[in-house]
């Protein structure tokens, strides 16, 4: 069985700025909204996605490429549900007029972002037969402060095609829909995830406080005892 076929990882070029991410963000956004008339005139119920209420305010995006198309869409949805993507811890702090980092403050860190394709079966004479298509995202959500409010998860959706090389540029376009797809649905996980954290849980955990240390009286030495009688 033949192994990886193509591998592309999306989170080791240097970060971009927000405003790439919702110009990108908003390209797809309009597509979405199109498509979407176009099926509510026809009749099928479909819905655009609503945006979802967040116990926080600000957010960064970090550890994502340059170039990366889940981090676009991540954007234009957290914006969408109110919530304003910064650049920086500093611009959140700015932003809420305050001299310290705001409890509303999040950091979404981009452990991994890739998008790959491993060839699953093949024919007895070598020839590529099924695919899996595959998306993973690793991600962790720490407070304004550095500390860990959500540890290091994982996110990986796939896809089994079929694989003709007489198709393989057919088959490039099928891919990359449903690359989009997948990409989509972890999205949805994401802003579910991320609409679950209470108001709480944004405050920094407080440091536990050390026992109080009582000290006893020492007992008198044996010469001194023997003196008292």
């Amino acid at each position: 069985m033949a192994r990886m076929l193509l591998d592309e990882t999306t989170s080791t070029a240097p970060a971009t700025t927000r405003r790439q991410w919702l110009r990108a963000g908003t390209r797809m956004a309009m597509a979405a909204t199109a498509l979407g008339i176009a099926m509510a005139g026809s009749g099928c119920g479909f819905k655009l996605r609503q945006g979802y209420d967040m116990a926080f305010k600000t957010i960064q995006l970090t550890g994502f490429a340059g170039n990366s198309p889940m981090a676009a869409e991540l954007a234009r949805a957290l914006e969408a549900s109110g919530v304003q993507v910064v650049d920086s811890t500093l611009a959140a702090t700015q932003a809420a007029s305050s001299a310290t980092v705001p409890s509303s403050h999040i950091v979404f860190e981009a452990v991994l972002d890739k998008r790959d394709m491993v060839v699953s079966t093949t024919t007895a004479y070598g020839q590529i037969r099924d695919m899996t298509v595959r998306n993973t995202l690793r991600f962790m959500v720490k407070r304004g402060d550095g500390s860990t409010l959500l540890p290091a998860t994982d996110l990986i959706m796939t896809r089994d095609v079929t694989y003709n090389e007489k198709d393989a540029l057919a088959k490039q376009d099928e891919f990359a829909s449903l690359h989009r797809a997948m990409q989509s649905d972890i999205v949805n996980q994401l802003l579910r995830r991320l609409a679950a954290i209470r108001p709480d849980q944004l405050n920094p955990p407080m440091e536990p406080t050390p026992p109080a240390v009582v000290h006893a009286p020492s007992a008198p030495s044996a010469p001194a005892a023997a003196a008292s009688r």
